[in-house]
This record gives structure tokens, sequence and C-alpha cells, in this order.
């Protein structure tokens, strides 16, 4: 007996059926440790998140809003692919006749041959695509040839059927993940196959990159179905995204792709939302178990015999991927050339258990209605012999049998399975206020509404860049060690803090939302390139670093290598190279910026946290930024970075730069150089006299910044951080008292009411025991109160605090070990409180002196007089 398929049998039957399938009510998924939908969730431990494995996280749907703009464009660029290879395939087509083919293998080739609808159709199809295909025999079950009747809407009657496609998306690989490692192995060598990993897709393809989130700072990458971060390189963080269209009843969690396929299929040939369908049910319920196994449908097919793909042995895995692209086929008949797609895609790595994920090989399917179905198990399965009849005696009567599954997201079955936890800032939420940061609560953004979605998600006026310090290196072997997961917990505790009632009500009424994102310019960096320029030269002597380190204490002195060498470097001749990463990873970062929020480069703001030795680039740069940007670069949109990689300065003016580990004050001494405001930058809320020689510097000057206000932030156990007050002036800083950063904490002890001695209006609230203080007769004759005048003048326009050093409160206690303490002093700024308000506050405070904080001022110490 001649082997055929029952595809051809579903070809036929599909192409005599004028009724399509109803579309399917697809929802997108993504897995990731992070909701970016919710940025006040609590994250995981930047250990655990490099450690942790996307099978074990469940997937979370994205917004409604979100997941329609993503369909939107998954079809969008389904039509475009379509012409892309109805294109290619047009000039790929050869000019010699074709061979003629038999009926049944055109029979066979259309069960196929399938427009390329799906938008993983990277590759034209091509001669030897269609003779491979052609020439596979089929392997489940035996059926009659398509009739001559079928054959002619090969050309006339359905002209969406084409050229098998080359890829499904079920087969698209996801992209690869980059290697876990958080333990400090010196001996991993290095991955050599990464590269030829990756998928190779034609970059002349049409694809689509969809900003998703309440923030936006995450795209879904198609056709690939991963979300990737926008604004920073990849750590760890690219997840995968499933198209899911069947879903299971009980967790409403998509099922497998492949699996999904299978039963759209079934469903497509079964045609389980018509009447005919419902008649059947009734009839087998009436004949009784035998007539059950009539509508039992196999999830799997038969493979009755072995074929060989592409020259190699068949494998399960391998006839697998076969049924799922022929079923994929059939739902693109099915729906039409200009139908919805109806099929799932992506790639599932989340089990249930935690192991391998679900295909149910020798599973049957029993279809109950238009939206539900169960997979059975064999022993499940309808069974004369037995008397089982699933059907009837469970099915019908609602009991739960197998597993059930519907077709289609159900959006309040998911809310009842999953309610939000009813915390302090949702249930202000659902009251009608929002957090200036975070918008709307999920729940009202999972709510299909347009106009809600754009008001509810803030406007951010404030956009802070973080430049890293040393030992980014370090984090290519322990990820745990990753800036971008310090600054993900960061960016959260700045969305915690401007949710809270007393900080919102200083901040200035135009103000909006604030965005944190890290400058990683070490990742990309390496000194490891040639030391000379004629390294064929054999006179002279070309090595590296690894040639001069011992083989000794391996661990130890890759610590070293990874860490402490960034200083050295810095003092070397790589000096411009580094300067070059950090300014063109803030510039990238604020072009990408700018073209996703139009019109940020009028109406925003940018600062710059600087940590450790990132502190000391950035002073180093903004000496040699211009007073106020060029006209020509007032639109970063326009500025095509790739021609122009030698730009020197930033593309953006830097209204506050925050100093936090700073080295800074002990490179301004190497240099015997002092911080200066700039002359001709036109500081709001500045007296305009003031503004002028010698209180100002002039552009190229090292020290001399054009910023607003600069803070130096010290933790008191940090024993890379110097002060900046005596670079100013030494004897003017003598005078003052050491600033404390207000701390936010409640408690018995504690000065929180410091941070708020001002009205929520911005003006300043004088304290009688702040009153000024008239000199005495001794100071009078004494003291040089022009120098005293032009230092003052110099700190005002420097900060408007007046002053520039402020010292957290941090450590402390009876049993405190002052050296151990130390250890973790220069890495625990970004989760303090005292200074995640402070950034908070002075962001988003009023311009000028009067918007400041009267427990932020400068104050003088109290002189003892003698008579």
């Amino acid at each position: 007996m001649m082997a055929s398929s029952t595809t051809n049998q579903y070809i036929r039957q599909i192409l005599h059926h004028s009724e399509a399938p109803p579309p399917v009510k697809a929802r997108f998924f993504y897995t990731s440790p992070l909701a970016i939908d919710d940025p006040l969730s609590p994250l995981p431990p930047s250990a655990q998140t490099a450690q942790t494995t996307y099978a074990k996280l469940p997937p979370r749907p994205f917004s409604e809003f979100d997941n329609t703009a993503l369909d939107k464009s998954w079809h969008d660029l389904r039509r475009k692919l379509l012409r892309y290879n109805e294109e290619r395939g047009e000039k790929q087509k050869p000019q010699a006749e074709p061979e003629p083919i038999t009926r049944q293998e055109k029979g066979k080739q259309a069960s196929l041959s399938v427009l390329s609808s799906s938008p993983s159709g990277h590759r034209p199809p091509s001669k030897s695509d269609a003779s491979t295909r052609s020439a596979r025999p089929t392997v489940i079950h035996e059926a009659p040839a398509i009739p001559p009747e079928a054959e002619m809407h090969d050309t006339t009657g359905t002209p969406f059927i084409r050229a098998p496609s080359s890829r499904r998306a079920d087969r698209i690989p996801s992209r690869p993940q980059p290697q876990l490692l958080d333990s400090y192995k010196w001996d991993d060598p290095p991955d050599v196959n990464e590269e030829a990993s990756k998928p190779h897709a034609d970059p002349e393809a049409p694809s689509a990159k969809i900003a998703v989130g309440v923030s936006r700072l995450h795209h879904v990458a198609m056709p690939d179905l991963n979300l990737e971060p926008i604004y920073w390189r990849p750590v760890n963080d690219v997840s995968p995204v499933v198209r899911a269209t069947w879903f299971y009843k009980d967790t409403m969690l998509p099922v497998e792709p492949p699996v999904a396929n299978m039963l759209e299929a079934g469903y497509t040939e079964l045609r389980p939302w018509t009447e005919t369908w419902s008649d059947e049910l009734n009839s087998a319920v009436e004949v009784g178990a035998a007539g059950e196994a009539k509508i039992l449908h196999k999830l799997w097919p038969d493979f009755i015999t072995s074929v060989n793909f592409d020259d190699e042995p068949a494998t399960a895995e391998k006839e697998r991927e076969h049924a799922v692209e022929v079923a994929c086929d059939i739902i693109d008949i099915a729906a039409g050339v200009d139908g919805p797609d109806n099929k799932a895609s992506g790639t599932s790595t989340y089990s249930s258990g935690g192991g391998l994920l679900r295909w149910y090989p020798t599973a049957g399917v029993v279809y109950a209605n238009a939206a539900d179905a169960y997979i059975l198990k064999p022993n499940l399965q309808p069974s004369a012999y037995y008397g089982r009849r699933p059907f009837a005696n469970y099915i019908r009567k609602g009991r739960k049998l197998g597993i059930a599954v519907v077709r289609g997201f159900d959006q309040a079955a998911y809310d009842r399975l999953y309610p939000t936890k009813k915390t302090a800032t949702a249930a202000k939420a659902e009251e009608g206020v929002s957090t200036s940061q975070s918008g709307a609560t999920p729940n009202r953004r999972m709510k299909f509404d347009p106009a809600l979605a754009h008001a509810e998600r803030p406007k951010v006026t404030e956009l802070i860049l973080v430049i890293h310090g040393i030992g980014q290196k370090l984090s290519e072997r322990m990820e745990s060690f990753h800036f971008t997961h310090a600054i993900n917990a960061f960016r959260r505790e700045v969305s915690v803090e401007l949710g809270t009632d007393s900080v919102k009500a200083r901040l200035r009424k135009d103000m909006g939302g604030i965005m944190v994102l890290p400058v990683n310019w070490r990742q990309s960096l390496s000194f490891e390139d040639g030391q000379r320029d004629v390294p064929d030269d054999p006179a002279l002597n070309d090595f590296g670093l690894k040639d001069i380190t011992p083989e000794t204490l391996p661990s130890v002195r890759n610590i070293v290598s990874d860490v402490m060498l960034d200083v050295p470097y810095y003092l070397s001749h790589h000096q411009p190279k580094m300067i070059a990463a950090v300014i063109g990873e803030a510039n990238r970062i604020y072009k990408l910026w700018c073209e996703n929020n139009p019109g940020f480069s009028q109406y925003g703001r940018v600062h710059i946290i600087a940590h450790s030795l990132g502190s000391v680039m950035a002073v180093d740069i903004l000496s040699t930024q211009p007073t106020s940007i060029p006209s020509e670069l007032a639109d970063p949109t326009t500025v095509d970075l790739t021609s122009s990689p030698s730009l020197e300065h930033f593309l953006f003016n830097t209204s506050g730069l925050f100093l936090c580990g700073s080295p800074a004050g002990f490179f301004l001494l190497l240099k015997r150089a002092s911080l200066t405001p700039r002359l001709g930058k036109q500081k709001p809320g500045a007296n305009p006299s003031s503004i002028r020689k010698p209180v100002c510097g002039s552009h190229g000057t090292y020290g001399c910044l054009p910023v607003d206000n600069i803070y130096n932030i010290i933790n008191p156990y940090d024993p890379v951080s110097y002060r900046l007050n005596a670079t100013v002036d030494a004897s003017y800083a003598s005078s003052l008292k050491p600033a404390w950063v207000p701390t936010a904490n409640s408690g018995w002890f504690s000065s929180s009411g410091l941070w708020f001695y001002t009205s929520p209006e911005g003006v300043s609230a004088t304290r009688p025991d702040q009153l000024p203080r008239l000199p005495s007769n001794v100071e009078l004759e004494t003291h040089n109160f022009s120098r005293e005048e032009i230092a003052e003048q110099r700190m005002l326009l420097l900060n408007d605090n007046g002053q520039i050093d402020f010292f957290l409160k941090y450590g402390g206690g009876p049993l405190e070990i002052q050296y151990l303490t130390m250890l973790g002093a220069h890495s625990s700024y970004w989760l303090l409180k005292d200074f995640v308000r402070m950034i908070v506050l002075e962001c988003g405070r009023g311009l000028g002196r009067d918007g400041t904080i009267l427990g932020m001022r400068a104050t003088k110490k109290k002189t003892q007089l003698t008579t």
C-alpha cells in the first residue's frame, strides 16, 4: 500500500471550505525576572538574576495596550515579509524550465507550499528547497491523492499557495543567551562557538522593534521574538517572547508553540466551531465508547517510516518539526492570505515542573466546543474494550479530566487566577492617584485604552545617566557584579521615592518623571591591542598583559587585573580611548532616548551620576565640554554618530553632576587645578553680576565645568572618596561646617525633618537660628573679604546650596568594626535611602537658590572670640 499523508486530505478539505476558522485572540508573553509594567515591583537579587534560568520563570503577559500594538506590528511585518519573499523568489526564479512532476508529488508540494506568511521567513525559497521538500516521502497516514479539481486551485483558486516556506516561526532559535557565569573560574575558555551559534538572518529582510513596558525601556524584536533592552547592551536579559494562541485553562499560561500549532491544525480540520461538529459530539455520546473514539483526534501523527532530512537520519525531533511545519501550512491556508495569523510563534522555555517542556507525544485531543479542548493520555482516551467514555462521563459533566486547554486568551480568567496584591501604592492608584514615575497600576494599564495608556504614562523631564567606575571587567566572569543590575535596583528605589507623598510635595510643579540609565563604557573597551605601530618590524617587541602575568595565584592576579588596573590604564596612553568610550556610549543612549521621546531635547534636563573613576572621567570630559551645545547639534536625532565617532563632548548640556565615591579631588590636586564655574554659563536663578572673571573660568581649563550644580556625596567609610570644597577655596571651605545628608529613615534619633525646611512651593523659609550674623571687629580687621566674596560666589555658582561636599550617614553602632564596614562602603551608594532621596529631591526641586532645602544649605562654623 502506497504511503501518503493526511496532509493531502487536509488540504483538499480546507480548499473546499468557504468558512475560515474564527480568529484567535493571541496574547504575547515574555519570560523575564523584571516586570516591565510595574516599576515598583521588587527586584530579585543580582546573583539570583544571573543564575536564574528562564525555564524556571513563569511567563508574564504584556499589557493589553502593548499586546494590541505587538499583534498589529506582527501582522504588518507578516505582509512585508510576504512581499519580500515574493520579490526575492521572482528574482531567483531559475531560467530553465522545471521538470514535470506527478500529480501526487504536486499534492505533496501543495501540502507544504504555503504563502510564507510567518514572520520567520528570513530566507527566500529556492529550487533546492522545493526539491528537497517535494522529495520527502510522506510518513503519516494513507490518503488518496488530490483530485484534478483540487489541483486547479494551485494556479487559479488559491493565489496564496506559493513555494515552501524555508523556516517556520517554531523553528527559529531564540537569540543565544550570554554564558551564565557567577564564579571566578579563571581557566574558563572563551566561547569560540558563540558567533557560529548565532542565527544568520538575512540583513535585508524586513524586521521590526516595538517599544513595550510602562517606562519604554525594552522592545520586542521581530521576527525573532526576543525582549531586549533598548538603552543598554544585553546583560543576560534578552528574554524570549511567545505569541500564544492556546492556553492551559487552570493557569492561563501559554501552551508550548509546537503543541499549540498541532492543536490549531486539528481545530482547523475538525471545525469544532460549526453546528456539524456539535451534532457529531451528540451522535458520539449516543453511540457510546466506539463513537467517542471517532471524535478523538491524535495530537501527533503516527510516523510509520523513516526518512532523511537534509541527508541526516530521521529523529523524533526532526519528524516532530516536520509535522509542526505542515500544521503551520495548514493553518495558513485555512486563514487565507489576508486573514489573521492563528499560529503560535516563538520559543517557549517555561515548564511548570521546572523540567523538560511538554510535548504529549502519545496524547489525543477531544474538542468539546469552539473554545475548549482536552488533552488525554492513552489511559484516559475513549476505548470500547475498556468501556471508557471520557466525553460523556467527564467532559460534558464538567469534571476534571486530562489537561484542559482553551483557544484564545481570557483576561478575566487571568485576573482571577493572579490577583494584584493590595499594596499602599496600588490602593492609592485605584483611587485615581498615581505616582509621577509609575503612572497607572498594572491592572489599569492592562485595559485597552490608548488615551489612558498615553496619558498615565509619566512624561520624563529628568534623564539621569550613570557612569560607572573601575571593576566592570570583573562582570564578564561574575554576572552579579554587573553595573546594570545595580542601576535597575536604583531605578526602582527612585520610583519608590517619587511615589512618597512627602517627596512629591516638594517637587516643582512642571517636574515629570525621572529616568535612570547606565552608561556601560567599559563593556566595549579592550586594552589588548598591540603596543607598536609597525608589528611586522622584527626589531620591535609587542607584548600584552597576559605575557607579563605570572601563572601563580591566578585568582588574585585576575582580580587585580579586572578591577584595579583600570586606574593605571587611565593614567597611560589609553586615557583618550577610555574618555571616547564614555562619550560615545552616553551620546548613543541620549540619541536613542530623544528618538523615542520626541521633544525631550527642548523640555528635558540631563543629569550625570558618576561613581569612582567615572567621576574623574566626567570632570575631564566636562572641562572641555562647550559652555552650550552648538545649534547644529541641538537636535540629537539628526546627528550621525557613526560618521562622526570622534565627537569629543556630550550631545547634551548637563544640569546636575553628582559625584559619589569620587577621587576627583585627588586628581585636581595632582594637576594643581581648582574647581571653578564656567564663564558664560547662564545658570537659572544665579546673580548675573557674579558670572564674571575672576569668579569664573574659561572653556578648556581643567576643573572649569559648565554645569548648574555639582554634588560630591561622600561615604565617610569610603577610602576612595575625597572632598571637593577645598578645591574651590581652601580657606572658605575650612570655615564651613561638614554637611551631612539628612536621613530619610524615621526613628527616635533621626533628623528626617531637616529634609523639609522649605515650603512645598520651593520658597525657602528662614529659621530663627539661621539668621545672618554680623561680623565682629576682629573679623573685619583680619578677614580678606574680597577673596571670601569670590569664594562664596563661586560656591553658589557651582551649587545653589553654597557647598559641594555632602556626607552620608553610614554604619555606626556599638559593635561596629570600621575596617569591615569600609570593605563595602565604596559600592554601597545605590541602595542607600538617603542617597536616593537626595538625588530625587535635588533633581526635582525648584530652580535656583530659592528652591533649595534648608537642611542642605551651607552653614559656617561658630568662632570663639577673645577679648
